[in-house]
């Protein structure tokens, strides 16, 4: 779809999808949203999200920080 870089986590029925902010208005174009949301519903996603932060390298280790703190 010509995005620059992207990840989709999936977290149960949710689909947290991460692109790089230069591509945030990109992902956000209705015709964009409505050809991944048909397709993530099409695998059983109940819900797809994006992940405001954006695509970064490591942020599966923010979790684990997180938790180590608790």
């Amino acid at each position: 779809m010509g995005f620059n870089q992207i990840r989709v986590r999936i977290h149960g029925k949710i689909a947290r999808i991460e692109v790089c902010e230069i591509d945030f208005p990109k992902l956000i174009e209705k015709e964009t949203r409505e050809k991944i949301v048909s397709k993530f519903k099409k695998y059983g996603f109940t819900y797809i999200s994006m992940d405001l932060q954006g695509y970064r390298t490591g942020s599966m280790n923010e979790t684990l920080v997180l938790n180590k703190k608790l």
